[in-house]
Order: C-alpha cells, then sequence, then structure tokens
C-alpha cells in the first residue's frame, strides 16, 4: 500500500476509532435517537445524488437500509447513552463481523472452516470475559442495546449480500434516505425534550454532529470504499480492526475510563477473534471476486461499530 493511501487507512481508523467518544458526549446532550436522526438526515441531504431508484433491487434495498441505518444506529446510540465505559462498546459491537459469518453460514449456505470457527468462538468468549466484570454488570442493559444493533447490523449486511449491481454510495443513500426521517419519528414518538435540548447545546455538541456526518459517515465510508477499489480486501479490511483499539484508548484518554484486567484480557480475545474472522472473510472474498468493484461490493464491513 501507497504512504498516501497507508495515511488515508489510519485517518479513517482514528475517525472511527474517536467517534466513540464523539458519540458519548453528543448523546449526552441530545436525546438518543434523536441525534441519530439529525446525523442520517444530514447525511441523506448530502447523498441525494446518488439516491436512485433501483430497479428489481429495492424489495432488499429497503429493508436492509431500515435494518443497518434505523434499528441499527437507534439501539446502538440508546446502549452508548446507558454505558459507562464507550471502551467496552467499542469492542462489543465488533460481534458483528462473527455474527455476520454465522447469518451467512446459516442463511446463505457459506462455508466456515475452522479457522474462521476459531475467530468466532475466540470473539465470542472475550465478550463472556468482559460482560462478567462486576463493573459492567451494572450497565448490561447498554450491553444488550448493542448486541441487538449489532444483530440489526448483521442481517442487514447479509440482504446486501443479496443485491447486485448497487454501489456502496447508492445504498449509503438510501439509508441515510430512509433512516433519517424514520428515527426523527421514532424520536418525538418515545423521547422527549427535543427542542430544548438544541436550544440549550453549545458548539462542541453541534461540531460532534457535524463530526458524525462528514467524518465518520463521508470521510470514513467514502476512503474505505476508495480503498477496497484499490487494494485486495485482506490488505484493507485487518487494518480496520485499528479503530475499535482507538476507540478504547479515546475512551481512557478523554473520559477518564479505567478498565479492569478482566475487561483488557477479554478484549485482546475479542479483537484477535475478529481479526481471524476478517482475514479469512478477505481472502474468500478475493476468491470470489472478479473486479475490484465487486470485491468492494462483497467486502466484509470493517468493524467500526458506532464509527459507522
Amino acid at each position: 500500500m501507497k504512504p498516501p493511501h497507508i495515511a488515508l487507512l489510519l485517518l479513517i481508523c482514528t475517525i472511527w476509532g474517536y467517534n466513540f467518544v464523539a458519540s458519548k458526549i453528543a448523546v449526552g446532550q441530545f436525546p438518543p435517537v434523536f441525534f441519530t436522526g439529525m446525523r442520517f438526515l444530514g447525511l441523506g441531504l448530502l447523498m441525494v445524488p446518488w439516491l436512485k431508484w433501483q430497479k428489481g433491487q429495492m424489495h432488499l434495498v429497503l429493508p436492509a437500509a431500515l435494518l443497518m441505518g434505523t434499528l441499527h444506529f437507534a439501539l446502538m446510540f440508546n446502549g452508548i447513552a446507558l454505558a459507562d465505559d464507550v471502551s467496552v462498546v467499542a469492542v462489543v459491537v465488533q460481534l458483528g463481523v462473527p455474527i455476520s459469518t454465522l447469518l451467512a453460514w446459516v442463511l446463505l449456505g457459506e462455508k466456515v472452516r475452522w479457522k474462521r470457527g476459531l475467530g468466532i468462538v475466540l470473539a465470542f468468549v472475550g465478550t463472556m470475559v468482559i460482560s462478567f466484570d462486576p463493573k459492567v454488570f451494572g450497565y448490561m442493559g447498554a450491553i444488550l442495546y448493542c448486541l441487538g444493533s449489532v444483530f440489526a447490523m448483521s442481517y442487514g449486511q447479509i440482504l446486501v449480500r443479496r443485491i447486485s449491481g448497487v454501489d456502496t454510495f447508492t445504498m449509503q443513500a438510501w439509508v441515510g434516505a430512509i433512516s433519517g426521517p424514520s428515527l426523527l419519528l421514532l424520536s418525538f414518538i418515545f423521547e422527549g425534550g427535543q427542542m430544548q435540548s438544541m436550544v440549550e447545546a453549545e458548539w462542541v455538541h453541534w461540531f460532534m454532529l457535524a463530526y458524525a456526518i462528514l467524518g465518520v459517515s463521508l470521510i470514513g465510508h467514502g476512503g474505505a470504499y476508495y480503498l477496497l477499489r484499490r487494494y485486495p480486501v485482506s490488505i484493507v479490511n485487518p487494518g480496520f480492526t485499528l479503530a475499535p483499539i482507538l476507540g478504547i484508548v479515546s475512551g481512557i484518554l478523554f473520559l477518564d475510563e479505567n478498565l479492569s484486567a478482566r475487561v483488557l484480557i477479554g478484549a485482546a480475545l475479542t479483537l484477535v477473534g475478529v481479526l481471524i474472522v476478517t482475514l479469512r472473510e478477505a481472502k474468500a472474498v478475493e476468491v470470489r471476486a472478479t473486479s475490484p468493484d465487486e470485491a468492494a461490493l462483497k467486502a466484509p464491513a470493517p468493524s467500526r461499530g458506532a464509527g459507522e
């Protein structure tokens, strides 16, 4: 990989990793679902040029967008709001990689050989070790929210694998167009204080919203797609596992989080398991793919969690 592209990969991981802290700050001011709705409304407006009707594919595009946008992020940001440690959330949401692999095995008949199986087991064992930490017991509801969001994203990715001829930007445009209005509707039904939160918000809270729209979605997603079109996924995707590590570091640096030895051991097991699965998934995608665009479409989702 050329030095400028290595720098882009590091920038993407930094943006995604530090988004855990940014999200925690934002949902401390705005209702979680309302903040997410504003983010996707902004994203949808920016992505209008790519919002095109996909003939013969909308029966998959629409539910995939609802799962990966509305449901995934509504659960995710409620989890972030409830969690005391965003570092733990940054690790737990990495289960999306092994869970999507398991769903592909069950629903699509994809083969899962022993190396990927080992990675899946390590990832789940690591999360179990984290979950049994006494401190984490205090916000287990947040962990369950995050796990629910992971399942929603994973099933959405299974639907995406069945979609043909729809590029990443078009799919992202539909996620923004559907998720923005639906999340705002859910917020006004189940949450309160939206207007007050906007009036009382300081510049840092609006900056976090802009960070999510421009940094996480446009630079992060756009940069990832740019790299996946130019390099084998076995080179690019493993690099994205740096994002949750930076998420842990950012929680310690900016939120003064103190992680126990149990959480650190569990995090290490989970991230090693995710890396194993990602490497094997990437190799399988390279074998199946016949062009750079196809490789980018079929590549397993990077381990970014809330960085999405």
